[in-house]
């Protein structure tokens, strides 16, 4: 996993993004927990699961959808399925060996 450190990604407020397997770091968040590495992972196989393209359209989706229903930024993405999926895991880093395929899907609610 290729971990880059940026000075304007992620927005600030957030500490990293997961970019088609690359993980861009805010400069003062380097370096990165392994809990934090462990959710990125997470989003790195939600991404392959849905062939990249496709994660990150229903992840736009989802994010404008729940930022309607909610009117609240952070609210919003905290309750994308993804989100809600890598937050609850993120501290187990043995989950993704026992991880199931689309596993996101029981987060849609």
């Amino acid at each position: 996993m290729k971990v880059i450190s940026s000075t304007f990604l992620p927005f600030k407020g957030f500490t990293a993004i997961n970019l088609f397997g690359i993980i861009v770091v805010r400069k003062e968040c380097f370096p990165l927990s392994r809990q934090t590495i462990n959710h990125e992972i997470i989003h790195s196989h939600q991404i392959k699961e849905l062939f990249f393209v496709g994660f990150y359209m229903w992840y736009l989706t989802e994010w404008f959808l729940r930022l309607i229903y909610c009117r609240n930024f952070k609210k919003a993405y905290k309750t994308i399925c993804f989100e809600k999926e890598a937050f609850s895991h993120d501290a187990n880093l043995e989950y993704l060996r026992s991880r199931k395929r689309f596993a996101f899907l029981s987060y849609l609610k």
